[in-house]
């Protein structure tokens, strides 16, 4: 609660009439009221009340104010705020570009070599299935060379047994005559 009294004397007639005063009082009082709250968390500290204590909690303030001066903004000061902020939110937005720039130019080598790794999987598999299938022929070949040395295998004993020496003759007259024949042509 404010009061606020005032109070203007008149000019005072004094004997000789030659002198006036005027005075004005200017008194404020403010009435404050405290409110105390206690938690109580597993101690005390025995405050005993400002009531309890015969102290009066409803106490007159008296304070005299300053008035407040706001600082007033020329219009060449607010122009001047206006561009500087202009200058920096325009170095912002090319620093902005510049960075999006480049995380584009990134985004763009992530994505073709994403699309490298995808190519060369693929030829990985294929090169798998190619060397899955070589490594199945080889085999296959294999198979048919050991058989084919089970099969000869019988033969050439059979050929030092049987003194090679006729087979060999034979042999020997064909191979002369195949010869003769390839020299008249």
């Amino acid at each position: 609660m404010l009061f606020t009294s005032i109070s203007n004397a008149s000019p005072s007639d004094s004997a000789t009439g030659l002198s006036s005063t005027t005075s004005t009082t200017t008194t404020t009082t403010v009435t404050t009221t405290t409110t105390t709250t206690t938690t109580t968390s597993g101690f005390t500290l025995n405050l005993r009340s400002l009531m309890s204590s015969g102290i009066n909690n409803i106490l007159p303030f008296t304070s005299t104010v300053n008035s407040i001066v706001t600082p007033v903004m020329t219009y060449g000061q607010l122009d001047g705020l206006i561009n500087k902020w202009n200058l920096d939110l325009e170095d912002q937005e090319k620093y902005f570009l510049h960075q999006a720039t480049q995380v584009n130019a990134w985004d763009r080598t992530l994505i073709e070599n994403g699309e490298k790794i995808t190519t060369l999987h693929g030829e990985v598999e294929k090169v798998k299935l190619d060397q899955q299938r070589l490594e199945q022929e080889l085999d296959f070949i294999l198979s048919q060379q050991k058989e084919l040395e089970n099969l000869l295998t019988p033969l050439e004993e059979f050929v030092k047994d049987h003194s090679g020496a006729p087979y060999l003759q034979l042999t020997d007259e064909d191979h002369g005559k195949t010869s003769s024949r390839s020299a008249r042509s």
